[in-house]
């Protein structure tokens, strides 16, 4: 009877496992790889909803800023009044109660200056749902134009929240208003 001789291959002593490790680093590069993008692509969500949020916040003063310059614009302009919080109704503020300019680009205006614009149709006002607050306006009478006798100047500011509180614009814009007065300086 023959036996059959059996071969086993026996690796070198130096090259055992090393396959599994290389193997290994480079699943461990795949995954920080992965894990990288996933953080990257995150962020990028965040930038663009962020940016999102301010759009709507800007659009929302713009729309409050132009309510309050066509509302001086229809006969309203006249002499200030002591402004000491918000009312329903537009009103000229004297410059003494108008707050400061880093107050009024800074803090929620509830309680010391401006009207609540509310836009007259009914899609509008079911939009309005989507941001933090009312977007809101304040008039602020500035004196005689020394450009064009008989007319006087206005600045106008509002601000408009996007969908909370961190996004905020504030825009302004100084009107001219009688003797064919127009928007003098506008920083829309």
């Amino acid at each position: 009877m023959k036996t059959a001789r059996v071969c086993l291959y026996a690796a070198p002593q130096g090259q055992r496992g090393v396959v599994l490790i290389v193997a290994l680093a480079m699943l461990l590069m795949l995954t920080l790889l992965s894990v990288g993008m996933f953080r990257s692509l995150g962020l990028e969500e965040r930038i663009t909803g962020n940016t999102r949020e301010k759009q709507h916040a800007f659009y929302a003063a713009q729309s409050a800023l132009l309510y309050g310059e066509n509302w001086l614009n229809q006969g309203n302009a006249g002499l200030p009044v002591t402004c000491a919080g918000t009312t329903a109704t537009p009103q000229v503020c004297s410059q003494a109660s108008t707050p400061a300019q880093a107050a009024l680009a800074t803090q929620a205006w509830n309680t010391t200056f401006g009207t609540s614009y509310v836009p007259p149709t009914a899609i509008a006002q079911n939009t309005i749902a989507q941001y933090y607050a009312s977007p809101q306006f304040g008039i602020t009478y500035l004196g005689p134009d020394p450009a064009k006798p008989g007319a006087y100047l206005y600045q106008v500011t509002s601000q408009g929240y996007g969908g909370n509180s961190n996004a905020v614009a504030v825009v302004q814009s100084v009107w001219s208003v009688g003797s064919g007065g127009s928007c003098i300086s506008c920083a829309h």
